[in-house]
């Protein structure tokens, strides 16, 4: 009997103890490397960005609002209140030109596809000129990597206020403006202030609703974790004051079964200082649950008690399970996901916030998508055709008639006119194949825009760039086992889901 056929009290049974519903596309798991949740036994997650999914342009607004007050108060122009800040601006994967005022997006080999200075963008001449060489990044004190969502808003902040610099040094009397490096790090130091002094968080806590994305469905999802015998943890950089009021408006009152929201957690750490937690050696500090520091600090944890500080090899030890057992759930492809995989050897889970409205565009595009596709393809076809014409011109340009009359072919006079003759079908060739090429670059380009501006009116998608993977693409297909857009989308799969990734393909496995 298909499952469809079942009445429908048992089918609620069976979907409570893993019958698989289908997921919409915007919430499918999508697989990197094969993980069978099966021999998972502990499922461990983030708080910010992954239980707690944030509304972007509030939380933006904020940051940006609470930072230039900061600014100002440093010695930067009142006039920086008036800067109209793009939310838009800025995406996740870009990387900030600290010596140059500049914010680039980069494709998987390092090369940068398209960059701005402040809110200018470069042109194409400019891009290349700057950023000529290949693998940029990697020269820490000239390139700061954007990972996180939480970053954005620095970055909106920096691009105005290189805008602001250029175009109105006057604003600082008596003295020049600040250089590009010192811009970035006076914005860093001030929106890192804005989170520790409260300026932010203090209003998060009083109005969570506003900032924050109460799922309904993250309950049932955890639930169906513990159901299915897994224990699960916290681990967040977040402090106490600030997990608890977020967690109880996640979770308090959504599941009778559940006193309150550390309820649903085995293991709970707070303050984890991520990602020295997975290298430093810290002890825990128990806390109770008004967050006041309980006993001296210990090498490991108990169940059912709070936690702030500590360490991987602490946390493990307690767990008493293998590494490859443990699945961890985080945003940040660096704290939660590089370290994560490389220091203590669980299996990721990255979610991916912007995943919904990318799936939700290459949806809405997808006739579109596909016709760039085949335009891509054409142009390769075109480009081989115009280089192999190339080759015979230069050959006939280098052919003389003497050689044709030393041949024997044919005598001079009709030689000449023979070898005239090629020459000038090859060149119309070339000319008629390079018009073509033309004309297949512009209809490619205008729909590349198109889907460009579906996306990101500036950037285009976090996931490709130069019509391949991403800098940011690229980090989630290499670090994160599995990646979606948010923790309750675990709902639709079974607690024993086998997740089996494509084969991969290199390009010589596709000759026939």
């Amino acid at each position: 009997m298909p499952d469809s056929e079942f009445p429908t009290p048992i089918r609620k049974l069976l979907t409570e103890g893993g019958l698989e519903p289908d997921a919409p596309l915007e919430h499918r798991i999508f697989t990197n490397r094969d993980l069978n949740l099966d021999r998972i036994s502990l499922v461990g997650f983030d708080m910010d960005y992954t239980l707690a999914i944030y509304r972007q342009d509030a939380i933006e607004e904020l940051s940006i609002r609470s930072t230039t007050a900061k600014l100002i108060a440093r010695g930067y122009p009142e006039m920086l209140k008036e800067v109209d800040a793009d939310p838009r601006f800025a995406i996740r994967g870009l990387m900030v030109d600290k010596r140059l005022g500049n914010v680039i997006k980069m494709d998987r080999h390092g090369y940068v596809g398209r960059g701005y200075h402040g809110g200018r963008r470069l042109d194409g001449n400019e891009r290349k000129e700057i950023y000529r060489a290949q693998r940029l990044g990697q020269e820490q004190e000239r390139f700061a990597p954007v990972d996180t969502l939480f970053a954005l808003p620095e970055v909106t902040l920096f691009a105005a206020l290189v805008d602001l610099i250029d175009e109105h040094p006057e604003l600082w009397p008596g003295a020049s403006p600040p250089g590009y490096p010192e811009a970035w790090q006076d914005v860093r130091e001030c929106i890192d202030e804005a989170h520790r002094d409260g300026s932010i968080k203090d209003l998060v806590r009083q109005d969570p609703g506003r900032y924050i994305d109460r799922d309904p469905h993250l309950p049932e999802t955890l639930h169906k974790f513990r159901s299915a015998g897994k224990k699960l943890f916290v681990l967040t950089n977040s402090f106490f004051p600030y997990s608890n009021a977020v967690m109880e408006y996640l979770l308090g009152d959504s599941l009778p079964s559940y006193a309150d929201w550390t309820s649903y957690f085995d293991w709970v750490v707070v303050g984890s200082g991520k990602p020295g937690f997975f290298g430093d050696g810290r002890a825990f500090q128990e806390l109770s649950r008004n967050g006041d520091p309980v006993g001296p600090p210990k090498a490991d944890v108990q169940r059912g008690k709070i936690y702030q500080g500590g360490n991987q090899h602490g946390l493990q030890a307690s767990f008493g399970v293998h590494p490859d057992e443990v699945m961890y759930v985080g945003d940040h492809i660096y704290g939660d996901i590089v370290r994560s995989k490389k220091s203590s050897g669980w299996r990721t889970a990255l979610v991916v916030q912007e995943l919904e409205q990318e799936l939700a565009v290459r949806r809405a595009r997808s006739i579109t998508l596909q016709e760039i596709d085949a335009l891509y393809a054409l142009r390769a076809r075109i480009a081989a055709e115009v280089s192999s014409q190339r080759h015979q011109s230069r050959a006939l340009n280098r052919l003389t008639v003497e050689e044709l009359v030393a041949r024997g072919e044919r005598d001079g006079p009709e030689a000449e006119a023979l070898l005239e003759q090629a020459r000038a079908s090859a060149r119309r060739r070339v000319e008629r194949l390079r018009a073509y090429e033309e004309e297949v670059h512009g209809t490619l380009e205008r729909r590349s825009k198109e889907v460009d501006e579906a996306f990101n009116p500036y950037w285009g998608s976090s996931f490709t760039e130069r019509h391949d993977t991403s800098r940011f693409g690229s980090q989630v297909e290499y670090y994160a086992c599995v990646y979606t857009s948010r923790v309750s989308n675990f709902r639709y799969v079974s607690p024993a889901k086998y997740f089996i990734s494509p084969q991969g393909s290199m390009p010589h496995w596709q000759v026939r």
